[in-house]
């Protein structure tokens, strides 16, 4: 958490001569417990309620293709259906957009400063990969049976949409899915006998859709 608050801190300091923003978005999870059941594994879906997430990104680009990278840090959190419990992330990702109508526009310049439609100049594709730290807390006080914070590498894919309020400020919904490569939990669950019962868990999936909002200042090159 700490490094977390550190490198937005950081972020957030640094040099007002390129572009920064902020995304917010609703997140749907996805995840399974899978029970053993004597020789057979049963499988249970988790029952994610809609979860929220704040990101903050830095950009910068090719000087002669519109393929943008914006290194990003994020939080995002989400409880369970009937529960106290709430699950958390913190994260980190490189998401490059490509601008597949406007590739080899090389005007160095904000979204609306640029000519033609606004699908043309405003439509990307994006890929993304990155770290994630999860931390699942039952809400009541105390810890989960025999738990351990789980964290590994993440993938994605997203597609979004440029409007240029101005050469200042650029709106942008996003929509897109975020894979996790390592289980949400290690933890496990204790019976009424105080034994604690082997359960395995499933990757994360997060489906999400959310608005960013971008700021440039380096008003000095356009």
């Amino acid at each position: 958490m700490r490094l977390f608050v550190f490198t937005l801190i950081l972020l957030s300091s640094l040099s007002a001569h390129a572009q920064f923003g902020v995304q917010v978005s609703t997140n749907f999870n996805q995840a399974q417990n899978i029970f053993p059941a004597g020789s057979i594994a049963v499988e249970e879906d988790v029952d994610f309620s809609v979860g929220t997430e704040v990101a903050l990104n830095y950009w910068f680009r090719l000087p002669k293709q519109r393929i943008e990278f914006l290194p990003t840090i994020y939080y995002a959190r989400s409880g369970f259906e009937n529960s106290d419990a709430h699950l958390a992330e913190y994260g980190a990702q490189m998401k490059v957009n490509v601008y597949p109508f406007d590739f080899l526009g090389d005007c160095d310049c904000p979204t609306f400063g640029k000519q033609g439609p606004q699908l043309q100049k405003g439509l990307f594709l994006q890929v993304s990969g990155g770290y994630a730290l999860y931390d699942l807390n039952s809400g009541l006080g105390f810890d989960l049976a025999n738990q351990e914070n789980s964290q590994g590498a993440t993938f994605g894919g997203a597609i979004g949409i440029d409007f240029g309020l101005s050469n200042l400020v650029t709106l942008t919904p996003v929509a897109g899915v975020r894979f996790g490569t390592s289980p949400y939990t290690d933890s496990g669950f204790a019976n009424v006998s105080g034994i604690i019962t082997d359960v395995e868990r499933s990757n994360l999936t997060t489906f999400h859709a959310g608005l960013l909002v971008s700021f440039r200042f380096d008003h000095k090159r356009y």
